[in-house]
């Protein structure tokens, strides 16, 4: 026969479940808006944003800030993305220190009560989306400057790590990418410099902690600028390393421009809840954790071609490898927030309990049922903080195509799709022409 408190406790378990199920999450309100972004249409994505999220003034704004001004992107609308992704900017930078008042509220209910500020890999690239969309109006000079940003940024971001280093210490595709900004602008030698920095963070982090080494064009660029420049102690050294690498055919010059594809597929996975309930001496206690799912990285065959003339896009950037490992280099602060957390509600049950003793005068089944009611609310009120920006994408490719001077069809595939199509696009000798695509 079931005991009347153990029936209770069984009920209240249950309750406890039930709400904290029906609570609303960031992952299950994006989900319109992924969807919509999933069928490439990001006109609906801000429509769905707009109506699910009215708010942008409390302690998600920075997330707010970031989403829509990344749709707005993705739409074509770099004005207004700009507008948007630079108070998203300020906004990181300005974020410092402790706020007292959250941090109670935090261990009293859920970390979901302070502010969002971001994953480091999310403010680097807060800069990247700023330099797209200045690039994609031409504009090298300011694209250049948010790539530079990502200097000062990581170097401030990695202040924060003394003992543990953080994994996510520079961008390997971002360094690529300035580099061909720098040669797009006509600095060589600058464009030279980020093509170096990017294979040794492709060789050193990247291959360890995401299984990227850097990719056999980025090694080309490496060498043919060098030997372009005329540094040939550079060019001769990388050479000896890398006698497998050609390059000759690469790249524009007096004859042949280029076009350099940076492509944008798949979205970040969204973050899904961890939990495990338990009873202690008739008490409900509750422990969350945020999570991604485990998942294989997905395969992707990138080409762009013109006629017969075709080139093979390579990996530069896996930001589901990086959110993945960001969590797992969080999950020790995480898990000890929510020892601290459980210790606190555990604290203000064993307090209420014998608030009520003292108020009724006895030890009796009040002040038990008091102490239970208040672990269950402490239970319920134990949330994962799943809040993360979804509208990234999961991966990015990067295709250079070389072409003599002049108008040539050409074509992007994804998986033997095309998913862009120009019968005519200008090409000029010694210039770079940028194409920013997204796709799934």
């Amino acid at each position: 026969m079931i005991r009347p408190c153990n029936l209770f406790i069984t009920v209240a378990i249950a309750a406890a479940v039930v709400i904290s199920g029906c609570a609303t999450d960031y992952t299950r309100e994006m989900r319109p808006v992924t969807s919509s972004l999933r069928m490439d249409r990001p006109d609906l994505a801000i429509e769905e944003f707009r109506e699910n999220f009215t708010d942008s003034t409390g302690r998600n704004r920075l997330l707010y800030l970031m989403e829509l001004g990344n749709l707005m992107r993705l739409s074509g609308d770099f004005a207004s993305a700009r507008i948007l992704l630079l108070q998203a900017d300020r906004l990181s930078d300005q974020q410092r220190g402790i706020e007292l008042g959250q941090e109670v509220e935090a261990f009293l209910s859920s970390d979901l009560a302070l502010d969002f500020r971001g994953a480091d890999y999310e403010k680097v690239f807060i800069n990247y989306c700023l330099a797209v969309s200045y690039a994609s109006e031409n504009n090298m000079e300011d694209a250049l400057v948010e790539c530079r940003r990502v200097n000062d940024k990581l170097r401030v971001l990695n202040q924060n790590y003394e003992e543990n280093k953080n994994r996510y210490s520079d961008d390997a595709f971002i360094r690529y990418f300035m580099g061909i900004l720098y040669e797009k602008a006509g600095d060589l030698n600058n464009a030279l410099i980020a093509y170096r920095n990017s294979a040794s963070v492709y060789d050193s982090s990247y291959a360890a902690d995401y299984g990227i080494p850097a990719p056999q064009r980025v090694k080309s660029d490496i060498l043919r600028l060098s030997s372009t420049i005329g540094m040939q102690s550079v060019y001769q050294n990388y050479s000896a390393s890398w006698p497998e690498v050609t390059w000759e055919n690469d790249g524009p010059d007096q004859d042949h421009g280029e076009i350099v594809v940076i492509l944008e597929l798949g979205l970040i996975p969204a973050r899904i809840e961890k939990s495990y309930t338990f009873i202690l001496n008739d008490r409900v206690y509750r422990v969350s954790l945020p999570a991604i799912a485990p998942k294989r990285r997905e395969s992707w065959t990138v080409t762009i071609s013109s006629g017969d003339t075709r080139a093979y896009g390579f990996l530069a950037e896996d930001l589901t490898g990086i959110a993945r490992k960001n969590l797992e280099d969080h999950a020790g602060r995480d898990i000890a927030r929510a020892v601290v957390r459980l210790a606190v509600k555990a604290g203000v049950t064993e307090a209420g309990e014998q608030l009520v003793e003292e108020l009724t005068e006895e030890n009796s089944g009040i002040s038990r049922v008091t102490g239970l009611v208040l672990s269950i609310f402490g239970a319920v009120t134990e949330r994962a903080d799943l809040r993360a920006w979804l509208t990234l994408p999961s991966q990015i490719f990067v295709a250079r195509l070389r072409l003599p001077g002049g108008e040539h069809p050409v074509r992007v595939e994804v998986n033997g799709r095309v998913i862009f199509s120009d019968e005519s696009m200008s090409i000029d000798p010694g210039e770079i022409n940028l194409l920013f695509l997204r796709e799934g």
